[in-house]
């Protein structure tokens, strides 16, 4: 075969593949108090960077402010960021999180992860697991099955200041994190 007919034929395999776009069904917005309860859709939380644009793997301070200005979140959670996560177990779910206070001794703030909502099946719903709150100082990487701090290879996460300006969320191990940065709410 010639060079033309291969480039062709390899971009109507990949288009083949590609399929339509995932659908999570329809969001009523004309309903929905606070857009974070609406981000348990299966198919959202399995591949939720087909639906919006999203950051993945790590996302900065700055980023997650903006993050947090465009989502829908109810008065409690204004201004949060939120984290789409499969575990490096294989967990699917999702939390919020948010950097308060002066954490440590150079004056770097906690990261607060709230709300932390894991399923081990998320196709049925089945094996939910929740941790309602998990403080991490900086150069801290977290177990989000177990919702503690570790060293390990079972870390899920690391929060990590990188400057005095500069603070970061990250997937480490084998982990994945999506951050949704805008509202489905379109």
């Amino acid at each position: 075969m010639n060079k033309k007919k291969v480039t062709v034929l390899a971009a109507l395999a990949l288009l083949a593949t590609a399929g339509p776009a995932a659908q999570a069904g329809p969001f009523d917005c004309s309903v929905a108090y606070d857009e974070f309860d609406s981000f348990m859709n299966r198919n959202f939380l399995i591949k939720p960077e087909g639906y919006v644009a999203s950051l993945q793997n790590a996302i900065t301070q700055a980023q997650a402010q903006k993050q947090g200005a465009a989502l829908l979140l109810g008065s409690g959670r204004k201004g949060m960021g939120v984290a789409i996560v499969r575990t490096n177990a294989n967990a699917y779910g999702k939390l919020l999180f948010s950097w308060e206070g002066r954490g440590d001794l150079r004056g770097t703030p906690l990261l607060i992860l709230r709300d932390i909502t894991l399923y081990r099946k998320v196709e049925d719903g089945s094996g939910q697991k929740k941790h309602r709150e998990v403080r991490v100082s900086a150069s801290q990487m977290i177990d989000l099955d177990s919702g503690r701090a570790t060293q390990g290879e079972e870390a899920d996460l690391r929060y990590q200041a990188i400057d005095a300006k500069t603070i970061r969320l990250e997937a480490v191990n084998g982990a994945k994190l999506t951050f949704p940065m805008e509202s489905l709410c379109k």
